[in-house]
């Protein structure tokens, strides 16, 4: 009984943390673009985040080496400190865009300044990372969390085209003309990066660390990388269709957070509308706490410091003070009036260009047998794995012309 209470309260928080601001605002806008079109892109996404958080799960359970630690290994000191560096900053763009997204969620709610409640918001997280444990913090934004089922919900009750959603499961080549081929190309590679944003294997790795799993838990290690994204993947089909459904027939581009938060509650009105509002909240501040708390992580890891959420702080002064710069900077960069759409658009290119150097050392370290030992890849997932890392590399490259070109996905 208590194996199954933490293999569900694992995919449950894994579930709350899956769906962030850019799934929710990338997704909306790609419905509303491009129909059904691009549900190959949220399958390929789903795949891809299992094999590679399963492989960092195991990774840190029989190596006790998180991800970080993997990359310096793997990359050596010079290669390694640039990764090091581009993914704390792409931690800390991330981590602004969340806590302004959080901050126009509770405006809606309340009417209060929303610079006000960015102070506010990023005092009661950071304390709220200060005084609970790892497993309360999971657990409770996971739990939250759950309350974005009711876009899912709504989706269903709305009754989207299941053929057409089924039909989009396969590429298209090309649209009508060069500037939709380019916006067609621009939101897949978003989708796709969205869903494989490196700060969720960065904060999984250290957290089985955390929680001391042995490789007795990898049977629960798997079941929350699989079922866990399994779920948050639902929710990202459910985003699309609500797109699809809502904005596509009116040629309306859902450019605000508010708009697509909106779209959740719409054949129930306002009694799903707080649901809708406070599901997104507990989504946003996990993902803002899993990017703090991933850049003191990640320091840490690479320079062989004490870290852990669990350790008194006074034991982990640098991890300590990682976070609660990661905290500060954030906040400061979102009172600056930057919008949170745009520090996404940021986030999600910037990440897609990273992503190799995270993903590339954890299949290296999963695939040898000197570290491993009996838990080494199979043949299937060393094979599964390449290919999903060629698709990582062609994105990447592909990122930064395609946000160029696009004007940043713009219609």
């Amino acid at each position: 009984m208590k194996n199954i209470l933490g293999i569900t309260l694992g995919i449950m928080t894994a579930l709350g943390g899956f769906v962030d601001l850019g799934q929710i605002v990338f997704t909306t806008q790609a419905g509303a673009l491009f129909g059904y079109q691009l549900m190959w892109a949220i399958a390929l996404g789903t795949a891809a985040i299992i094999i590679y958080m399963e492989m960092c799960g195991r990774v840190a359970v029989v190596a006790k080496e998180p991800v970080f630690a993997v990359v310096h290994t793997r990359l050596g000191k010079k290669l390694g400190l640039a990764a090091l560096i581009a993914s704390n900053l792409l931690n800390l763009i991330t981590c602004a865009a969340e806590i302004g997204g959080i901050a126009i969620l509770l405006h809606l709610l309340t009417g209060w300044p929303e610079k006000l409640l960015l102070v506010a918001t990023t005092l009661a997280l950071g304390m709220m990372v200060l005084l609970f444990r790892f497993q309360w913090i999971e657990r409770t934004l996971g739990l939250s969390g759950l309350m974005m089922i009711v876009f899912a919900v709504s989706a269903v009750t709305l009754h989207p085209d299941w053929g057409q959603l089924a039909h989009g499961l396969i590429p298209k080549v090309s649209e009508p003309d060069t500037k939709h081929t380019l916006l067609y190309w621009y939101f897949a590679v978003g989708i796709f990066s969205a869903m494989l944003m490196e700060y969720e294997v960065h904060f999984y790795s250290s957290g089985a660390i955390e929680e001391d799993w042995t490789p007795k838990d990898l049977a629960e290690n798997f079941m929350v990388a699989a079922l866990g994204s399994l779920l948050g993947s639902l929710l990202t089909v459910g985003l699309l269709a609500l797109g699809v459904i809502l904005f596509l027939p009116r040629a309306i581009f859902p450019q605000t957070l508010s708009t697509a938060v909106f779209s959740g509650a719409f054949p129930f009105a306002q009694k799903a509308l707080i649901a809708a509002i406070a599901g997104c909240l507990a989504c946003l501040a996990g993902a803002t706490v899993e990017t703090a708390l991933s850049g003191g992580y990640n320091v840490c890891q690479f320079f062989n410091l004490k870290w852990g959420k669990n350790v008194p702080p006074k034991s982990a002064p640098v991890f300590t003070g990682t976070w609660v710069a990661m905290f500060t900077l954030a906040m400061v960069i979102a009172l600056t009036g930057v919008r949170p759409l745009q520090l996404v658009n940021i986030s999600i290119v910037f990440g897609m260009v990273v992503m190799p150097f995270t993903y590339y050392p954890v299949l290296r370290t999963a695939s040898d047998k000197n570290v491993m030992g009996k838990h080494v890849n199979r043949k299937f997932d060393d094979v599964i794995g390449g290919i999903v890392l060629v698709f990582v590399i062609i994105a990447a490259l592909a990122a930064i012309p395609l946000m160029v070109l696009t004007h940043s996905g713009r219609p």
